[in-house]
């Protein structure tokens, strides 16, 4: 049976880009050097460092938060061409003592990353999915960006950890060992299309009976996305998914009275 789902896209919504917010056009002052993002209004940004430009895009993000690595004063950010084919890639602006300014990136990646500082650099790290590596960049001063290892997905833990997916994303849920185990059995075949359909641009929270969360590819939102509910009571899980090329939205279990009525709500029954 494959119903239409009410609400679509019910806590679709973009993420935040890969740095905490962009640098003003009147710009800020960091390690003795002026730094301004300047947008033309027209789809083409720009770096500039004292003057000079450094890097030009569609858009340029930069961290308004800087950070030490291995003694260099870094700014991290991400720049890319813009829209909604590619995520804006990971950048690094390092600001030595002596000498000037340097720009590293964007890497050539799509992937949706988070850095961290780990001792004498940074890592960008990308989630990972079920059947499906995180990405990983790794920046170091001097040297610049070199790939880092593919970290693979983990699973751990069971409902003791219900409450620990407050404002997680769907594949936050996914790492729930009797939640992955549920959808992989229960999915078979169409598992890796819906995996990949929760792993993108999503959000989810905790309800009143359970969790709901949701995502989408992000080129085709509004025909690619997925919604995974879970019911706190019973532990059930509960599946909504649609791909360009479905008449209809899939769901799983298919028989109705499994669903209990917060999760019922969400489809519209009376379609066929």
């Amino acid at each position: 049976m494959r119903s239409a789902v009410i609400g679509a896209g019910l806590l679709v919504g973009g993420l935040a880009g890969l740095c905490g917010s962009a640098l003003l056009a009147e710009g800020m002052r960091v390690a003795g050097r002026e730094i301004t993002v300047t947008d033309d209004g027209m789809g083409s940004a720009a770096l500039v460092v004292d003057g000079a430009v450094l890097h030009e895009n569609g858009v340029i993000y930069m961290d308004d938060a800087p950070q030490v690595v291995d003694g260099v004063t870094v700014l991290t950010g991400a720049a890319g061409a813009g829209g909604n084919a590619c995520n804006a890639a990971p950048v690094v602006l390092a600001l030595p003592e002596s000498g000037p300014p340097e720009f590293w990136g964007p890497v050539e990646s799509c992937a949706y990353f988070t850095p961290r500082v780990d001792g004498g650099r940074i890592v960008f790290a990308a989630d990972a999915l079920p059947g499906t590596p995180g990405e990983t960049w790794v920046w170091t001063p001097g040297a610049g960006f070199a790939p880092g290892p593919a970290v693979g997905f983990a699973s751990n833990g069971g409902w003791e950890g219900f409450d620990s997916l407050a404002g997680a994303h769907p594949v936050d849920a996914l790492a729930l060992i009797p939640v992955l185990d549920r959808l992989q059995a229960g999915l078979g075949a169409e598992f890796p299309d819906y995996a990949r359909l929760i792993g993108g641009i999503g959000a989810g929270n905790l309800t009143s009976e359970g969790y709901l969360g949701s995502a989408c590819d992000k080129p085709t939102c509004d025909t690619d996305w997925a919604i995974l509910y879970l019911h706190r009571e019973t532990q059930g899980v509960f599946a909504i998914w649609q791909t360009y090329d479905d008449a209809s939205p899939q769901i799983w279990p298919v028989d109705r009275s499994l669903w209990p009525p917060e999760a019922l709500a969400l489809v519209d029954w009376s379609t066929p």
